[in-house]
């Protein structure tokens, strides 16, 4: 399971009828189990929470593949991100893939967001995004800094239409948005903004997030 970047960013997720009514004051969450080959190989979760006009993004993925026994992938992300307002305030990641260890760590400043990482160092103008995909406001922005290395990566985004994306509780109504750029990938959102989903392709087969479960709505908590 090898590309030349694999973006997960938490990667991840929910859908009325799967959700409880709860209030969203102060936290939200979502876990993805990623299936590849029909594989169960690794997992993704998010946790959201607000404290006064900032909220703050907790991440991690990890991924493990072994064929015959032998380690043939392994990742780890771990990536705490830092918004105000829909800005992106501060960034500090760092990933482990197979044993070469990858960083991103950034600030917001007068002159945008400084970024230091492992494979980019710079600044990044405007308001970007990063490859966490928990917003479909993610898909307004041009400009999406890595997580696993702080490259700023430009993309352009299709929406394709309605779809369903796959969760331990079956299937759920969807609208499909296409990435393209430096960065390829399909992400699945719900009518409420709610990140259900996405897929890619590693190792010349279809790697997909499924829902395992969510708590509030990461799209509306970030959004306030």
């Amino acid at each position: 399971m090898n590309r030349r970047k694999l973006l997960l960013g938490t990667s991840a997720t929910v859908f009325a009828g799967m959700y409880p009514s709860i209030s969203l004051a102060q936290k939200a969450s979502t876990s993805f189990s990623l299936v590849w080959r029909g594989l169960e190989v690794g997992y993704s979760k998010i946790n959201l929470t607000q404290s006064g006009n900032k909220v703050t993004a907790n991440i991690d993925v990890e991924i493990s593949v072994k064929i015959l026994s032998f380690d043939a992938f392994s990742y780890k992300l771990k990536n705490k991100e830092t918004w105000e307002s829909g800005t992106l305030i501060k960034l500090a990641s760092e990933t482990l893939v197979g044993k070469k260890k990858e960083f991103a760590k950034g600030n917001r400043t007068s002159k945008g967001f400084k970024v230091e990482g492992s494979k980019f160092s710079g600044i990044v103008k405007g308001n970007p995004a990063t490859t966490s995909y928990f917003s479909p406001d993610f898909l307004k922005r041009k400009t999406w800094i890595s997580t696993q290395d702080g490259d700023p990566l430009e993309i352009s985004t299709t929406k394709v239409g309605a779809d369903m994306a796959k969760s331990l509780k079956g299937n759920i109504p969807a609208t499909l948005w296409k990435v393209t750029g430096d960065l390829e990938l399909e992400l699945l959102y719900s009518e409420e903004g709610k990140w259900l989903g996405s897929r890619f392709y590693a190792g010349g087969s279809q790697a997909e997030f499924v829902l395992n479960k969510s708590n509030g709505n990461m799209h509306s908590l970030w959004k306030t």
